[in-house]
């Protein structure tokens, strides 16, 4: 089951893409952006970005004083709520501190078996292991990161390819590869990696 976040980092209303039976949760800011483009089933947050509380739908406000951020809480509701795919607009961009806070929220939930993607302006961060297939334009960008050490790297029809590679979050050898011709196969044995694809 899908969730769609908005929360309050850079948001296109371009790439903004949501379907009906999706459950849409604004998180603090977010609101904002979507309150005149698509039904928001629940507002999360201390809502201080925001600066007032959402009228007429459900919501659920936080004591701004805590230790998670208005993105986990959302993502802790949904994974309680059941969903396990998580599509995120507005994590990306603004605040770096806020990207990377997103960023290690997506890496938690994944390990716990959510599917989570970041859809940012630029570029589209998820949060992977096992296998993935990546399909673009010869000379699309991509990167590959590592949160903590992850082993058996494999990728296959990328310019620079790996094959048994260990990545690690001190050296970002992942940087910079780039899309051939055909789709491009990464294989992850051990461990989680943050793929970025540059939409151009």
């Amino acid at each position: 089951m899908r969730c769609v976040f908005v929360c309050n980092g850079e948001f296109s209303s371009e790439e903004f893409c949501v379907d009906t039976q999706d459950f849409v949760i604004a998180v603090d800011g977010g609101y904002a952006f979507i309150k005149d483009l698509c039904r928001v089933d629940l507002a999360v947050g201390d809502f201080d970005s925001l600066g007032y509380l959402p009228e007429g739908i459900a919501t659920l406000r936080h004591n701004p004083i805590k230790d998670y951020t208005d993105t986990y809480l959302a993502f802790e509701e949904a994974l309680g709520r059941g969903y396990d795919e998580f599509i995120v607009y507005g994590a990306l961009g603004g605040r770096l501190d806020h990207t990377l806070a997103n960023l290690q929220c997506a890496y938690d939930f994944a390990k716990k078996g959510v599917q989570v993607k970041l859809i940012g302006k630029d570029c589209v961060a998820e949060v992977i292991t096992g296998r993935k297939t990546i399909g673009g334009s010869k000379g699309q960008i991509f990167s590959l990161f590592s949160f903590d050490m992850t082993k058996g790297v494999y990728i296959k029809n990328g310019k620079y390819p790996l094959v048994d590679a260990t990545l690690k979050n001190t050296f970002p050898i992942g940087v910079s590869n780039e899309l051939l011709d055909k789709d491009c196969e990464i294989e992850i044995k051990d461990g989680y990696a943050l793929l970025i694809v540059n939409k151009r």
